[in-house]
């Protein structure tokens, strides 16, 4: 009877060992599918009943054209700043585009007109150097003190020796049988302005925006001339038009004669080319001496308008003598040419906007032909600065300045006061 309790209290021990072994297995696996599921909880992982894993999806993407049409263009449901933001938006796109187009337009007809232009010169004797262009350095609008001193720094090292002339010997033949409206043509050595000079029979502007074979062309590179001008030796004063384009055609070189107040050397331009070329239909190669250049007003509102464009014929000296009176007030520089009745004179004409470029302002350079037997040589060490010059009430108000009167030596005018 002992034997059989003690095996029966052996049994009970084991099974009580066996569950203990269970109960901790239990707890075990318990233990462990907890830290598989925090596992896969911090990589966003399911764990189903099934034991099969399913991963998140990711939002789709939106096309990237549907973000830039919604990005622009009002949307239903847009605020009414989203919807006026878009609008101001959409409107400063045009605007960019349109400008840059136009800046396109231009650089490639520019680029055409100087091509253009070239292949002219070739054709007719008269080739153009190989010249980059650069718009003169000076400021579009001086301050006061720019008009009245050249500043204090030292000077530049500038090159003035004069560029020497090539006698003209234009094939006129080869121009009027292109266009019969040629009738000269017109160089100042050294520069890009090297040009065939027309005038129109039925239009006095109608090359403004024309080119030498007749094409439109709204920025034309074409100098053309008064159509007060004969062109038959009788013309007291030769009077030439050019539109002032960037790329250095035209009469761009003509603002050049404009005193570069931002040099100490403000008439470097003028010293390296002081004369001027012309050519006329069926006469010789004639060279003419640059005496004056000067920036008129042509609108009566903003003050005096000065007429230069009519005056091709001088019918006395006095009539003579008093449009070089003038002249001579409202040149910005003053040289060593003199000057006498008789005289031949040459004006080139363009844009100018020294009081900004809603005004219709002009520079025109004045010159003298050379006399028979006289020397071409001008010694343009002597030419200075007019900081005096007469001009318009405008301009007197923006720059508070004003017109002391004449200061140019009246002995250059030969017939005048004894001079």
């Amino acid at each position: 009877m002992a034997n059989k309790n003690e095996k029966d209290l052996e049994k009970d021990i084991e099974n009580d060992i066996e569950k203990e072994q269970t109960s901790e297995k239990k707890e075990k696996k318990k233990k462990k599918r907890s830290k598989e599921e925090v596992a896969f909880d911090k990589f966003e992982v399911d764990v189903t009943s099934s034991g099969k894993k399913n991963e998140s999806k990711t939002p789709k993407q939106k096309n990237p054209f549907k973000r830039i049409v919604e990005y622009l263009i009002p949307q239903k449901g847009d605020t009414k700043n989203e919807i006026i933001r878009k609008i101001l938006l959409l409107v400063a796109i045009c605007i960019l585009i349109g400008t840059l187009s136009f800046l396109i337009w231009q650089l490639k007809g520019m680029s055409n007109t100087g091509k253009k232009s070239d292949e002219l010169a070739n054709s007719a004797g008269v080739p153009n150097s190989s010249i980059n262009y650069v718009e003169p350095d000076r400021l579009t609008n001086p301050p006061a003190n720019l008009l009245t001193t050249a500043g204090t720094e030292e000077p530049e090292f500038i090159d003035l020796t004069p560029v020497p002339n090539t006698p003209l010997n234009v094939d006129f033949n080869y121009l009027r049988g292109r266009n019969p409206d040629t009738r000269g043509w017109i160089k100042i050595s050294g520069t890009l302005l090297n040009h065939v000079v027309l005038q129109s029979p039925n239009n006095p502007n109608y090359y403004t925006n024309h080119d030498f074979d007749k094409n439109y062309e709204e920025f034309s590179s074409e100098i053309f001339s008064s159509w007060r001008n004969d062109w038959d030796g009788t013309d007291d004063n030769i009077i030439l038009f050019g539109h002032n384009l960037k790329s250095g055609y035209g009469f761009a070189y003509v603002n050049h004669y404009v005193p570069n107040d931002v040099s100490r050397e403000p008439l470097a331009f003028y010293k390296v080319h002081p004369t001027i070329m012309l050519q006329r239909d069926g006469g010789p190669s004639e060279t003419y001496k640059v005496f004056a250049g000067i920036v008129v007003n042509t609108e009566e509102k903003y003050g005096e308008v000065f007429d230069y464009t009519t005056k091709t014929k001088f019918h006395s000296q006095e009539e003579f003598n008093d449009y070089i009176i003038q002249i001579m007030d409202r040149s910005w520089f003053y040289t060593d040419v003199d000057l006498e009745y008789g005289d031949k004179l040459l004006t080139l004409s363009t844009c100018y906007w020294p009081t900004g470029r809603d005004k219709q302002t002009r520079f025109a350079v004045i010159a003298r032909k050379v006399r028979p037997g006289e020397s071409e040589y001008v010694d343009t060490s002597v030419a200075e600065r007019n900081w005096g010059a007469k001009l318009w009430e405008y301009y007197y108000k923006l720059t508070k300045t004003k017109w002391y009167g004449s200061n140019w030596d009246t002995s250059k005018l030969k017939g005048y006061n004894g001079g």
